[in-house]
């Protein structure tokens, strides 16, 4: 048997709905863009609410940390350079060259790590039955 009973149910339904389409379309086509019209704007509100509210907790964000940490790093280095493709290269002047001194005096060493003490468990002692 080529075609079996759940595909001759399923070709009947098809059928019925591309009758139906074309007797719309040939009696008032009118409804027909109506409800096309209703139809893109449900999907079009249905997917605004997925992007809005859903997608945003799936995943594709950055974590909470992580922005923290660049906020800091930014808020840091932001009187140093305004970005990486804005940042300027300053040419010292002669006088500067001259006078090892004053550029030993001038450039201190500064601290650019940006790391974090995390508190452990080291002295705290298990709580165990035995």
């Amino acid at each position: 048997m080529f075609l079996r009973k759940f595909n001759w149910i399923v070709l009947l339904i098809l059928g019925l709905a591309a009758f139906g389409f074309v007797m719309t379309l040939i009696t008032n086509p009118m409804y027909l863009v109506k409800m096309a019209l209703i139809f893109v704007a449900v999907g079009g509100l249905f997917y605004f609410l997925y992007k809005r509210f859903i997608a945003g907790r799936l995943g594709g964000q950055v974590s909470g940390q992580y922005k923290q940490a660049a906020r800091y790093s930014a808020k840091k280095y932001q009187s140093n350079n305004t970005g990486p493709l804005k940042s300027k290269q300053v040419k010292p002047s002669p006088k500067q060259k001259a006078n090892p001194s004053f550029s030993k005096a001038t450039k201190k060493r500064k601290n650019n790590h940006n790391l974090k003490v995390i508190e452990g468990k080291k002295g705290k002692k298990k709580n165990r039955a035995l």
